[in-house]
């Protein structure tokens, strides 16, 4: 862990100004407005929370999923993968690093 953040790779990775974000979403903002993506993030933020809830997640299991879905497309298009798979697929990532067992048929 380094000993200053400005230093760390969280902030050099992972801390991201606005000119960088757009840089990232071109491909997106060319087919939608800044607000129409944010929509799509959101409800699909929220379809995480559904989904976790459903199956009683703890939150910080959803939350870390939830994470991980925004990092994921501040780096790649929408049109990579199909964040309807994305996810269940950040949902179950985050169980596993949060060491949660859940049987995998609860999301089949």
């Amino acid at each position: 862990m380094a000993g200053n953040f400005w230093q760390s790779s969280h902030y050099e990775e992972w801390i991201l100004d606005k000119q960088d974000l757009s840089a990232k979403r071109k491909s997106d903002l060319q087919h939608l407005t800044e607000e129409e993506y944010q929509k799509i993030i959101i409800l699909f933020a929220n379809f995480i929370q559904a989904l976790g809830e459903s199956v009683k997640l703890r939150q910080q299991i959803i939350a870390t999923a939830t994470v991980y879905f925004k990092r994921f497309y501040s780096r790649n298009s929408l049109k990579c993968v199909d964040p309807s798979l994305m996810s269940p697929t950040c949902l179950l990532l985050a169980m596993k690093v949060e060491v949660t067992t859940l049987l995998v048929q609860f999301f089949t």
